[in-house]
């Protein structure tokens, strides 16, 4: 493994782990925006990829709290992609983001280069987020206040997707509702597979096959 800078903030890297495979899975972590969560929980699943065969890119970004509010985190998000793929030339390229992480990569998913989204119990719906105001109207904290940019950092504004999603939530999970993954289905018509009996982070975790299943599917 090797981290490589995208940008001029110490939270402008990723973390980077080179095979021979031609997929490479690039991991966009969660944590509702805020600066306390980072990359490091999603590490063990990077390497449980690698061990199935898989390039792995893990994005770090500025976040609430250090800079990161809207658009910037998506800004570097985009940053970081981009970096991703000029690292491995010529690999596929599969955005893969858990929670917040899943609405970040949904807002990524037109970069040249990227070929499909995997979103792991994303928050694909921000307007819906909203109004239930998850995690402590942490979408209120990503936009500054300013609820007029709430349709711009919106996926389910930015319609039909650019390259095929798979959305993948479990039905246990009581940190993002599955209802976020299922309205964007319904709106957009990406693949959703409902993972019985799973709460937030189990398809994030080593041994989660069904994720990697996802990654691979062409």
């Amino acid at each position: 493994m090797r981290t490589v800078a995208y940008g001029e903030h110490a939270d402008n890297v990723v973390d980077a782990w080179d095979t021979d495979a031609d997929t490479v899975a690039v991991l966009v972590h969660g944590g509702y925006w805020r600066v306390r969560y980072d990359r490091s929980y999603l590490t063990p699943f990077a390497e449980y990829l690698v061990a199935q065969g898989l390039s792995v890119a893990s994005l770090e970004y500025r976040r609430i709290g250090n800079g990161g509010e809207w658009p910037v985190l998506h800004q570097d998000v985009v940053a970081g992609v981009d970096k991703v793929v000029e690292l491995f030339p010529g690999k596929r390229i599969v955005l893969v983001g858990h929670s917040a992480g899943g609405h970040l990569a949904l807002l990524a998913a037109d970069r040249p280069g990227v070929a499909k989204v995997v979103s792991v119990a994303g928050l694909c719906d921000l307007a819906r987020a909203h109004e239930l105001g998850l995690s402590d109207n942490a979408v209120t904290e990503l936009l500054g206040g300013d609820m007029g940019r709430l349709a711009e950092a919106d996926p389910m504004n930015r319609m039909p997707p650019p390259v095929p999603v798979t959305l993948l939530h479990g039905d246990a999970d009581t940190h993002v509702p599955l209802e976020l993954s299922q309205r964007y289905q319904a709106k957009s018509g990406a693949e959703l597979v409902v993972l019985p009996g799973i709460d937030h982070f189990e398809p994030v975790e080593p041994g989660a096959a069904a994720t990697v299943e996802a990654i691979q599917r062409r």
